[in-house]
């Protein structure tokens, strides 16, 4: 039984990711309901966790990832794969200049997510990380793959597809160690 914490349950992503989870009788779910800069909320979620996905931001993601992996050391679970919902542009691999929606701080936010993937990057956890530029409600489409130092388009990407890439690299252990912008083809 391969056991999955799902970080912001509410993000449209995981949303979708939840229901492709839930059609594998050999994943256990749980989603995080604490506050996510508290390292001691986290840590009833964390015994025995396998993966972890987070959905978490646009704001505060350094904090919250501060707090999770405070707790990460604590407890001390194998975690098997973190993936990480982050965002396009943080590292200027946009070729048109990124637009961050409900971002009032732009230099700000690109501080924050940037020391949040410095965060997982130097925890020694398996972790992808899931560069969106522009997510859409919709289902599963053509996907186009950027790797992390790679000028990207600006484009569009659905949740249905990111949902189902997600799993897919999880199910088959891929990407470890990986940034992958996507957008649909």
């Amino acid at each position: 039984m391969t056991k999955a914490l799902i970080l912001n349950k509410n993000n449209p992503i995981n949303v979708e990711l939840i229901k492709l989870l839930k059609s594998d009788a050999q994943i256990q779910i749980q989603t995080f309901d604490g506050n996510p800069q508290s390292s001691e909320d986290y840590q009833p979620y964390l015994k025995n966790i396998d993966w972890i996905i987070s959905g978490f931001g646009p704001m505060d993601v350094d904090l919250d990832f501060e707090a999770l992996f405070e707790a990460i050391d604590e407890i001390g679970p194998k975690i098997s794969h973190f993936v990480v919902l982050s965002y396009a542009g943080i590292d200027e691999e946009l070729q048109n200049p990124p637009e961050f929606p409900k971002v009032d701080d732009r230099n700000e936010f690109l501080k924050e997510q940037r020391y949040a993937i410095k965060v997982v990057d130097e925890s020694e956890v398996p972790y992808t990380v899931i560069r969106l530029k522009k997510v859409i409600s919709g289902p599963k489409e053509k996907l186009v793959t950027f790797p992390e130092g790679k000028e990207m388009p600006s484009g569009t990407v659905t949740t249905g597809t990111v949902a189902e890439y997600v799993f897919d690299i999880l199910k088959n252990n891929q990407a470890l160690g990986e940034s992958i912008g996507v957008i649909n083809k």
